[in-house]
């Protein structure tokens, strides 16, 4: 199940965003990084995101009642609002390989296609090869364009995809 995400969610999902950092990351972004991601820290961020709506929405996924993923999704200022992008998406390494990160980006997709955005995009680490692999698949590809993340000195390919045009309502 997808949901928009609860002020009440911010706990449980800074714990799958850290997880998910840890097991996705090593030698992607340095280990001090890594060892310096914390709970209380990323819960207050992730909380007023979901409050502030800052960077548009906040979706989970739950399974048995338990979050194990969630997406940022909407527009970029200065760019056209017919461009969707993805800020983040992470899913709990327990529940990896099942199909949850492909659910919620095609969730993300619908939203974004449904309020105009004719391309979505997003950046990936460059050397995340297993997010790479999920973005492939969904569709997506590098445009050639990338940039250096200041705050973790990781390279970060930008990967676009056309969005389906909307049928007739």
């Amino acid at each position: 199940m997808i949901r928009p995400a609860l002020p009440g969610d911010a706990g449980a999902m800074a714990a799958v965003f850290i997880r998910a950092w840890r097991d996705a990351y090593p030698g992607v972004v340095p280990g001090p990084v890594l060892a310096a991601l914390d709970q209380d820290e990323t819960t207050a961020w992730l909380a007023g995101l979901i409050a502030r709506r800052t960077e548009g929405s906040t979706d989970v996924a739950e399974q048995a009642g338990q979050v194990v993923g969630f997406v940022r999704y909407g527009t970029r200022a200065g760019e056209p609002a017919s461009a969707g992008y993805v800020f983040g998406l992470y899913v709990d390494p327990g529940s990896a390989g099942r199909g949850t990160g492909q659910a919620l980006l095609r969730h993300a997709e619908r939203e974004l296609l449904e309020r105009g955005c004719q391309t979505v995009s997003l950046h990936v680490f460059a050397a995340n090869e297993r997010a790479r692999r999920l973005y492939t698949r969904a569709g997506y590809e590098p445009d050639g364009s990338t940039r250096l993340d200041p705050k973790y000195q990781a390279t970060e390919v930008r990967l676009v995809k056309a969005l389906p045009a909307a049928g007739p309502s």
